[in-house]
């Protein structure tokens, strides 16, 4: 007699993207064979899976919450202006399938009806290396002058020129998102084509010198630089870096230049691909003192602020707190405060803010400085409650003290992930020259990807003479308000 199908546990029906057609599906969030997944349909592939969690009760609870507290559906705050297609490196893993596709450089002007008609909100300058754009410091400085916060995401070449690094200083850039693997140069081979560590270092140190808060984006992947999870927390915590203001883990992805890969047989990354809550895994194991139950109540809080400031936020951005010692230790946020309580000051916020939001809202904030108010927390209470301001204002790491430092376990939204019910609170807009407007990046991811697989390009070889395809529809499930909007014509390339 064959054996009974293992149980399973359907946490949420919603929509998803079949991996080979990259057509939109039905898919289920199960837990099941002791883990949580994403389950697609595909009538003509089949079923296919992407792993969450290997922790199904953690992630049971966290979906749940997530959920229960953001119920509505808010104002997009943050957009990732894709400047140019062009970089100074050819990563094997470059999610923006860099010197590729003949995709010329955004049109910035189109953008100005954005600067004028929104209200504080943030500006990313990315994509794939937004530094190599001899405009980039007049963008820069028009954003400013609208009032808004602006954020750099580089790979580091150029900001290890000091010179450039006091550039986008003067500039008006509000904090740097710097691209760091690690300490392994092989693993840097491996993702990023070259050894890289002294530029990076060297980066960190202009940054540090010309007094730019720093963000590190730590690409992890499977089997090739997961040991540096750890290694990156601990320098991060040196005295000396106190301008780093955060570190992200980010799961490496199967998008752009990867997925091409795979699809070429060039290489095969696809068991390498991580999850958020994998590089949880990893950080708990590798560092003393960081724990998933923290963390667990640390993002019911973090997700209830989200709530309360009607923030957008994906739930595949997880967070955690740490505290510098000044010695080069940390003291985790649950040494602090008494987690158990404030987990019930979350879980009383969730089961009044539908049928309450007002009310609940302002008992929540007033519980949470009531039960953040002792004698351990007192030396940097003023700096908490300033962070919670900042998510309703806009995060900007200039106004993070430096004693702390933010834990982000993160990823990018792929076809194999796609989950459109989280999609619809990507906490990121996206503005391209081949995409348009797009009010969520993770529908822009997979747009981006469909574009590519009607090309025949190549990383690193470019055709001329062929057309960037006209942009698409979105998903068939995402809301009316997440579709593409037709962009400003485009102007020829900026050096």
């Amino acid at each position: 007699m064959a054996d009974p199908s293992p149980p399973r546990e359907v946490l949420r029906r919603t929509r998803g993207i079949c991996n080979t057609c990259l057509e939109d599906v039905p898919a289920e969030v199960v837990i099941t064979e002791g883990v949580a997944r994403l389950e697609k349909h595909c009538p003509e592939h089949g079923t296919s899976v992407q792993l969450l969690s290997r922790a199904p009760d953690y992630w049971r609870e966290v979906d749940r919450f997530y959920f229960q507290v953001n119920s509505e559906r808010y104002t997009q705050r943050d957009y990732l202006l894709r400047l140019t297609e062009s970089c100074n490196l050819d990563c094997p893993i470059c999610l923006a399938k860099a010197n590729t596709e003949e995709t010329e450089d955004l049109d910035l002007t189109g953008i100005e009806p954005l600067l004028k008609e929104k209200r504080h909100i943030k500006l990313d300058f990315m994509a794939a290396e937004p530094t190599v754009r001899k405009d980039l410091v007049d963008w820069v400085k028009k954003a400013k002058d609208a009032g808004h916060l602006t954020a750099l995401h580089t790979n580091g070449l150029r900001i290890a020129d000091l010179s450039f690094a006091r550039r986008m200083k003067e500039a008006g850039f509000d904090e740097v998102f710097l691209q760091f693997d690690g300490f392994d140069e092989e693993a840097n081979r491996i993702l990023r084509g070259r050894p890289l560590l002294d530029i990076k270092l060297q980066a960190l140190r202009n940054l540090r010198e010309v007094g730019l808060a720093t963000s590190l984006i730590v690409v992890i992947g499977g089997g090739i630089n997961e040991d540096q999870v750890g290694e990156v927390f601990r320098f991060a915590m040196r005295p000396e870096n106190d301008h780093i203001r955060e570190v992200f883990y980010l799961g490496l992805r199967i998008l752009g230049s990867l997925r091409d890969g795979l699809k070429r047989k060039g290489h095969d990354f696809a068991e390498s691909s991580l999850m958020p809550d994998e590089t949880l895994d990893m950080l708990e194991a590798q560092v003393p003192g960081i724990r998933r139950e923290d963390v667990r109540v640390f993002n019911k809080l973090y997700f209830s602020l989200l709530s309360t400031f009607r923030v957008k936020k994906c739930l595949y951005v997880q967070h955690y707190l740490v505290l510098r010692d000044g010695k080069g230790g940390f003291v985790p946020f649950s040494d602090l405060v008494n987690l158990p309580s404030l987990e019930r000051v979350a879980e009383r916020f969730a089961s009044q803010v539908r049928e309450h939001p007002r009310r609940a809202k302002i008992r929540f904030l007033t519980d949470l400085g009531l039960h953040s108010a002792n004698l351990k927390m007192a030396p940097v209470l003023q700096e908490f409650v300033r962070l919670q301001l900042l998510l309703r204002v806009g995060m900007n790491l200039e106004k993070v003290s430096p004693h702390m430092v933010l834990l982000g376990f993160i990823t990018a939204c792929d076809p194999y992930n796609f989950d459109a019910q989280v999609a619809v609170n990507c906490g990121k807009g996206e503005v391209s020259a081949d995409g348009g407007f797009v009010e969520a990046g993770a529908v822009a991811n997979v747009l981006r990807e469909r574009r590519f697989d009607r090309t025949a390009r190549t990383p690193g070889a470019l055709h001329p003479g062929q057309e960037a395809p006209p942009p698409e529809a979105a998903p068939a499930d995402a809301p009316a308000k997440l579709r593409r909007k037709p962009g400003r014509p485009r102007k020829k390339p900026q050096a």
